[in-house]
């Protein structure tokens, strides 16, 4: 119910509401969004590792068309500075030519084809490494003829993982052979993907 207030003086009128309606509303407004930001925060985390898992594919996909279309071998790694490998944090990743097969970028040699932003920092979603990749000194190879070679492998993967999600946190962006596939599995801790035998 509203108030309705004239003034004598002009017989303008004010229209209003009661000191109860205005609680009322605000203990309405509060509920609603008690229930609405916890989904979104939820929700937000998980585009984020949606969206880290798309950059993932776009860059395998850019090394393996990069290996055919320049014919010569082109090295996946992780880089802390943009310039060179190092660390097991995929967050940030590097793509470039490897003319001589060492799996490390020469400056006289080789050339940077893309450095990719994988996660945003402060996000939460981390990018790990499978055992294949792990035990291949964190690099990802693609030959002239764009097939993955992982160590002594045909396979391997990257996990993307948010921690405080609830259900289906981490995505797995694998690679096999020379075709890519995305699996999504629950994991404690955001733990590596195993690359079966």
């Amino acid at each position: 119910m509203s108030i309705r207030q004239c003034h004598p003086a002009d017989g303008r009128c004010q229209r209003g509401f009661t000191l109860v309606e205005l609680m009322v509303t605000l203990a309405v407004l509060a509920v609603i969004l008690s229930l609405a930001v916890p989904s979104f925060a939820e929700m937000r985390r998980r585009n984020g590792v949606t969206a880290a898992a798309n950059e993932l594919v776009a860059a395998y996909q850019i090394a393996r068309m990069e290996a055919v279309r320049r014919n010569m071998r082109v090295v996946m790694c992780p880089t802390a500075n943009g310039n060179a490998c190092g660390g097991t944090d995929w967050a940030r990743l590097l793509v470039f030519t490897d003319r001589d097969g060492d799996s490390a970028i020469d400056a006289a040699d080789d050339t940077v084809v893309r450095i990719v932003e994988v996660v945003r920092p402060g996000s939460g979603v981390v990018v790990t490494a499978s055992t294949n990749v792990a035990a291949a000194g964190q690099r990802i190879r693609f030959g002239a003829d764009g097939l993955v070679r992982v160590g002594a492998n045909r396979r391997g993967a990257l996990s993307v993982c948010h921690a405080d999600l609830n259900s289906n946190n981490t995505r797995d962006v694998e690679i096999v052979v020379s075709r890519v596939g995305v699996l999504t599995r629950n994991a404690a801790n955001c733990g590596a993907y195993t690359d079966p035998a």
